[in-house]
């Protein structure tokens, strides 16, 4: 079963077909890496140090490009395509053991993140030499497995160990999180476990205070391991790397069982591909949980138990993102339109299941969200701030904060599909309704647009997380093609037939575009944590506990506005918590220009409320927009909150290296003129 279906879905019917285009891609990759690296010794000026001895490589890989381009030039005569194949079968007749194989391709599937996260790092910061690293040990993981394993194709094999090495590549760079270092990773790391503490608040902090207006759901997916006290912060993150693993990948798991693969391999594979699509965006672990619900309850036969997975995974999105409300009931309409043919049923009874569905669950999500507004005691205007954020459209194009831009990205990683259901409908034309077609484009239009929208938001735009429904109501169009598991229309019983799936074949060239797009964004990605010295970070850790144990012994709050995790994780920080303006929350609600938020804040800062203030490095400056990444969220801090703030509280410790700074009540501070012109601006907006 596993050679048969894999080889009508992989294998080629010509073993060396591949051969001379490989070589050309391998000399493609030659070249761009010897570029790469040449580029990064002239950066740090290695020319006549120490490090110019990696001139013998550039000049090493430039020699393997121009190898290769005469290996494939050699490949395409009769005389070196038959000595070709007869050096395969010389290697396929040799006996190896299978532990052998298995032994390889496991080393093999660890080598790619040890050498780009760990050993080579620095060699490897680029997209050429990793790609031309991630082929290379792709080749010979193929050739482990299949001595693991004699069935497999050759093709197959490199199918299977591309995936894993992506798939477990991205799994590592996860997992460079799990860190005892006691300070914020990046900019709103540890801001995440303190809004997850919030659903036990009563209990860690002595104070009932209401839980996040920001996802909701996914703080309360992290909040579990604070029902043990004695897990460390280390412990927190791990938790969140397995969240991170789970729950995307029991979406593509669960996808891939609806499309019925009876091979459990090419479930896996499917599942997998899954994850790394989903990874594209990224799609967030709890904004998973509806497509699990959906995909796994969805019945096209069954009204009443579509509709209840339509009610629940609404619910679930209500209380997650504005902006997710309607996702549910539009991924059942999507499976729907592929599962259920028109034949001759009347349009408007055609179109009466999904449209039930649509507004039964976006009442749900509208029930859901005002229930947990109701319950929660926040301010229901703080759950709509979004709407009156700045629209950055130059994020659209190439910009500083995201290179290739949203729509370009977008665009890239919809290709695959895309050409997948162009193929699919030249062939399949005559056997779609018109209806059907013109649904599910409407359906991915629909949340193209909105995604967009979304992500042009001052405070996104810097990868596509906000366009996470197309994308995965993208992933699930891209299985039912490239499997056929549509039904057509001439079609009576569709896939809910046990046999229903056909194993298609394709062109390596299709199979490379639906894989290449996913791998090659998880490829790109990732880096070693650049974090000081365990010195430093003792030393800095002291200098915090002194200067906020002195501060809370002369009277006064001590207000986090970063770092605010350190009051549940540092046993030596014994401090009451002040539940105002943690950063994460305050920037929403300066970007949206909250004026009552903020002038709540200037009231206590020109009061001199608190004793000290921890805090990201507070900088007066603006930066100009074309020149760095997030300057416009910079200067909206720096107006709103960083410029009133050192008019009444002046930086008495700043460390750098681990991103904090305190600040004490300023002596004789009188007037502020940055408060001032804020509070004018607020007025004059008034209307």
């Amino acid at each position: 079963m596993l050679k048969t279906d894999f080889e009508k879905t992989f294998e080629s019917r010509r073993p060396l077909a591949d051969f001379p285009w490989l070589l050309l891609l391998f000399a493609g990759l030659f070249f761009g890496s010897a570029y790469q690296i040449a580029q990064q010794l002239l950066a740090v000026g290695a020319v006549f140090t120490l490090r110019a001895q990696r001139w013998w490589m550039v000049i090493g890989l430039a020699a393997l490009g121009v190898c290769s381009l005469a290996l494939a030039a050699f490949s395409r005569t009769k005389f070196g395509a038959n000595l070709f194949i007869k050096w395969t079968r010389l290697l396929g007749w040799m006996p190896y053991p299978r532990w052998l194989g298995w032994g390889g391709t496991i080393l093999v599937l660890a080598l790619f993140p040890t050498l780009v996260l760990a050993l080579f790092s620095d060699l490897l910061a680029d997209i050429f030499p990793r790609v031309l690293l991630y082929l290379t040990l792709t080749l010979i993981g193929a050739l482990f497995l299949r001595i693991a394993d004699f069935r497999l194709g050759p093709r197959t094999a490199a199918w299977i160990v591309g995936l894993m090495i992506a798939f477990i590549y991205q799994i590592a760079t996860l997992s460079l999180e799990i860190r005892t270092y006691p300070f914020a990773l990046s900019w709103s790391e540890t801001s995440r476990f303190y809004y997850a503490s919030l659903f036990f608040a009563e209990k860690i902090y002595g104070q009932p205070l209401p839980p996040s207006v920001l996802h909701p759901t996914r703080y309360l997916m992290q909040s579990l391991p604070f029902l043990i006290k004695s897990i460390p912060l280390w412990g927190h993150r791990l938790w969140q790397v397995v969240l991170w693993v789970v729950f995307p990948l029991s979406a593509g798991l669960i996808f891939a069982r609806r499309l019925r693969l009876n091979n459990a391999s090419l479930l896996w594979l499917t599942a997998i591909w899954g994850y790394l699509f989903l990874f594209q965006g990224p799609v967030y672990y709890h904004l998973a949980v509806p497509l699990i619900i959906v995909l796994a309850g969805f019945d096209v036969q069954k009204f009443g138990r579509t509709l209840l997975a339509v009610v629940l995974a609404s619910a679930w999105a209500g209380i997650s993102r504005l902006n997710w409300f309607p996702v549910p009931a539009m991924l059942a309409a999507m499976l729907y339109l592929l599962e259920a043919p028109q034949s001759k049923t009347v349009l408007w009874r055609y179109l009466l299941p999904p449209s039930v569905w649509g507004l039964v669950g976006s009442a749900a999500a509208l029930a859901a969200q005002a229930g947990y507004v109701l319950w929660s005691g926040n301010d229901a205007e703080k759950f709509t701030s979004s709407f009156s954020s700045d629209l950055l459209w130059n994020r659209l194009f190439p910009n500083a904060t995201y290179p290739m831009g949203l729509l370009l990205n977008a665009l890239l990683v919809s290709l695959p599909v895309l050409w997948l259901m162009l193929i699919r409908l030249r062939k399949n034309r005559d056997n779609w309704a018109g209806i059907r077609i013109f649904g599910l484009l409407a359906l991915l239009l629909v949340l193209f647009v909105g995604g967009l929208i979304v992500s042009v938001k001052i405070g996104g735009g810097s990868n596509l997380h906000n366009l996470d429904a197309y994308l995965a109501l993208l992933m699930v169009l891209g299985g039912y093609l490239f499997f056929d598991g549509f039904v057509k229309d001439a079609d009576d019983e569709g896939i809910a037939t046990e046999n229903s799936v056909v194993w298609p074949v394709y062109s390596w060239q299709t199979l490379l575009v639906l894989a290449v797009v996913p791998i090659f964004l998880v490829l790109k990605a990732g880096a070693p944590l650049d974090l000081p010295e365990p010195r430093i970070v003792a030393a800095s850790l002291d200098a915090v506990h002194q200067h906020l144990n002195y501060a809370a012994r002369n009277g006064g709050d001590v207000l986090f506005i970063s770092q605010r995790h350190l009051l549940y994780f540092d046993e030596q920080l014994n401090l009451p918590l002040v539940p105002k303006y943690e950063k994460v929350f305050f920037m929403e609600m300066a970007m949206s220009r909250n004026t009552d938020y903020l002038n709540i804040f200037y009231n206590d800062v020109e009061n001199q409320r608190f004793a000290a203030i921890v805090s990201d490095q507070a900088l007066e400056n603006y930066k100009d927009p074309t020149e760095e990444a997030w300057v416009e969220e910079h200067n909206v801090w720096v107006q709103l909150v960083s410029r009133p703030l050192l008019c009444y509280y002046e930086p008495r410790l700043t460390l750098r290296q681990v991103h904090l700074q305190i600040l004490y009540p300023r002596p004789n501070a009188e007037s502020c003129a940055a408060i001032d012109e804020n509070r004018q601006t607020f007025q004059q907006k008034l209307p």
